[in-house]
């Protein structure tokens, strides 16, 4: 336990220029939000288990980039993180609940018959509905969605651990320089603790799959969220001089009864994702600095046969005298 550090509030237009926790929106956050490059856990991940020219064609600083990819998950694990951070009242400012008897999304036909004045009832409806939708910057989920975000939300705070680990500062990035590769780095948990504590929490479908630890395990080790967590560590060691002492995931299954199940990472496993993220920061810097962004068809490569099918077939190919 030591001090709270300061959190300074961040305008919209203001820049990050020294090392510190700042509080500013989740889009601010990844939308170069420094007076220098930055790059934020998700970049740092999606380079180590992607391609750099995956990070590139969605990324802020890149010109002829590809509009962002909203999905339902995202949608629903930005809604949840809302929930854990002020119950109903900050979801309700944070997402837009379409009703259940919406209109259909208007046809081209229906929005050109209501710009010149001769649109039917059901056109008018569908097309001042959905203007509004598309004009409010919240992402919008279904009445269902609002009532399972609810139910799982009551679920995780009837769970005194996972309580305990996400009861820290939300909204909040912690910023600091990287001298070697001319980087501003940034870190956000969903709950910024100072109390020697550090956890995530991650929404995970289990997809008719038992939600147990050996299903956590595997989805935080494609998320790669030990990368996560390894840079919320490294960021509090640089910005207070304490690396945290207990380190987790709080995980919560998608579908009903919407178990929790909290996983912690070992320093082993964060100093490996500590290498990770600075092997990523150089590949980032290297790939600006020349302005190539390979793919995964940079270089050809051999077919691979799995293993187990390789020697069946040269057994069998032994067997008929023909192994080669």
């Amino acid at each position: 336990m030591f001090d709270l550090p300061k959190i300074v509030p961040l305008g919209p237009e203001d820049r990050i220029t020294e090392p510190g926790f700042y509080r500013l929106p989740l889009a601010q956050h990844h939308g170069q939000p420094c007076d220098g490059p930055s790059v934020t856990s998700s970049i740092l991940r999606r380079l180590e288990t992607a391609s750099p020219a995956d990070v590139w064609a969605f990324h802020a600083l890149n010109p002829d980039r590809y509009p962002s990819r909203e999905t339902d998950a995202l949608t629903l694990g930005t809604a949840m993180a809302a929930w854990i951070e002020g119950g109903p009242e900050r979801l309700e400012e944070v997402v837009r609940v379409l009703p259940a008897n919406k209109p259909n999304r208007p046809s081209l036909a229906q929005r050109e018959a209501y710009k010149v004045g001769k649109a039917t009832e059901a056109g008018r409806r569908s097309v001042e509905f959905w203007a509004k939708v598309e004009a409010d910057p919240r992402p919008a989920i279904t009445e269902a969605q609002w009532e399972e975000i609810v139910a799982a939300g009551k679920v995780l705070a009837a769970d005194p651990a996972a309580a305990a680990a996400l009861g820290g500062e939300p909204e909040v990035t912690a910023a600091f320089y990287d001298e070697e590769t001319d980087l501003w780095v940034l870190s956000r948990p969903d709950q910024l603790s100072f109390s020697g504590m550090t956890c995530d929490y991650k929404r995970m479908a289990a997809a008719g799959r038992p939600f147990d630890a050996r299903l956590v395990d595997q989805r935080i080790t494609a998320g790669a969220y030990h990368m996560q967590m390894a840079l919320a560590c490294e960021a509090m060691e640089r910005l207070t001089g304490h690396w945290p002492e207990t380190v987790g995931i709080v995980a919560q299954c998608a579908e009903a009864p919407y178990h929790v199940l909290l996983r912690a990472f070992d320093e082993e496993v964060l100093r490996i994702g500590a290498f990770q993220n600075r092997r990523a920061r150089r590949l980032f810097r290297d790939c600006l600095d020349s302005g190539h962004w390979p793919g995964p068809g940079e270089h050809v490569g051999a077919y691979a046969m799995p293993d187990w099918l390789l020697s069946r077939l040269l057994e069998e190919m032994n067997t008929a005298g023909t192994a080669p």
